[in-house]
């Protein structure tokens, strides 16, 4: 039997809406998926699932508590010379583009979000370029040395951190807040001087804890800034932990290591770490720089010895990276 024109043109609607109603079907079956539980891995999130609350497990170890969507968790680790570097880490949560893992300068994590924060951080950094390693002595020194590394955030207000004494090796309020004044105001080193806006305030004593954990990561946010004292993993004397929103840090916690002996005195004697040259390093994450190779002599280089009271005092490239920022 002969099929009229007009039955033909029904079917052929028909087949084409049912191919449209399936292609919506299949793409909705196939969208991402949402993470979430207490150990989201790195190879979960490269599934490119959206995660509004959980903890992501690195493979060393070290867990984070999911930041809020907008938000960039940064943990910045400083070890004992001579051990494995564990690497500085960003985690930024990009909503429904999923997470960004970056470890060091590798990236990982969902592929749409790497795309988008590396791009605004990329655009970050370029309006204050990275300096190069550059030295005018055979054998580099903190002043002649200008390298600086800088991590993507910067304070717009001056940071107010409370200090909680539990478990202290030493008393370091006084000594803690000395290594962060390092980098504020006028400076003057290697025969530079530069007046910078870095600025911070302690507010006085808390019970709150660090929101840095025993694994070296990062819990939870709370909104107010803590440095104390607790367990880290072993050769990690301090670590540093900052929440940004688009560049714009909001939290800083650190917590340095009962594990260590430590000393405040101006001279330094035996297996002790110097409290305000870890302070020092570690305030200058803070602000928002990264390391530089450990032969640099500067402050931000990654590991410290023992009685290393020279790291109280900002290098060449410390300075240029703080001015560069403030």
């Amino acid at each position: 039997m002969r099929t009229s024109s007009v039955t033909a043109g029904a079917v052929a609607l028909g087949i084409a809406l049912l191919a449209v109603v399936t292609s919506l079907g299949s793409g909705s079956a196939a969208a991402a998926p949402t993470c979430r539980g207490d150990r989201i891995t790195v190879a979960d999130l490269a599934s490119g699932c959206a995660v509004s609350t959980g903890t992501v497990v690195l493979p060393d170890g070290r867990r984070f508590a999911v930041p809020a969507a907008g938000v960039t968790v940064s943990a910045l680790p400083l070890g004992a010379a001579g051990t494995s570097d564990a690497g500085d880490v960003s985690i930024t949560n990009a909503g429904r583009a999923g997470l960004a893992v970056r470890v060091d300068d590798v990236w990982k994590g969902s592929a749409a979000a790497v795309r988008q924060e590396r791009d605004a951080l990329r655009s970050r950094l370029a309006a204050t370029p990275q300096a190069a390693t550059t030295t005018t002595a055979t054998k580099p020194s903190s002043c002649t040395n200008k390298s600086f590394a800088k991590l993507g955030f910067t304070w717009r207000v001056p940071v107010s951190w409370s200090y909680n004494p539990a478990g202290q090796k030493v008393s370091g309020a006084s000594t803690i807040r000395a290594g962060a004044d390092a980098w504020t105001g006028g400076i003057a080193a290697c025969s530079k001087k530069i007046t910078t806006t870095a600025a911070e305030r302690l507010v006085g004593n808390t019970t709150q804890a660090s929101g840095v954990t025993a694994a070296g990561g990062c819990g939870a946010s709370s909104g107010t800034s803590v440095v104390g004292w607790g367990a880290l993993p072993k050769n990690t004397l301090a670590v540093t932990c900052v929440w940004s929103r688009s560049g714009a840090a909001v939290e800083v916690d650190q917590r340095y290591t009962t594990a260590q002996q430590w000393s405040t005195a101006s001279t330094c004697s035996g297996p002790r770490f110097d409290l305000r040259g870890v302070a020092t390093h570690e305030w200058g994450h803070a602000f928002g720089l990264g390391h530089t190779a450990q032969s640099s002599g500067l402050v931000m280089r990654p590991a410290s010895t023992t009685c290393d009271t020279g790291q109280r005092t900002l290098g060449l490239g410390d300075v240029l990276g703080i001015d560069s920022l403030y």
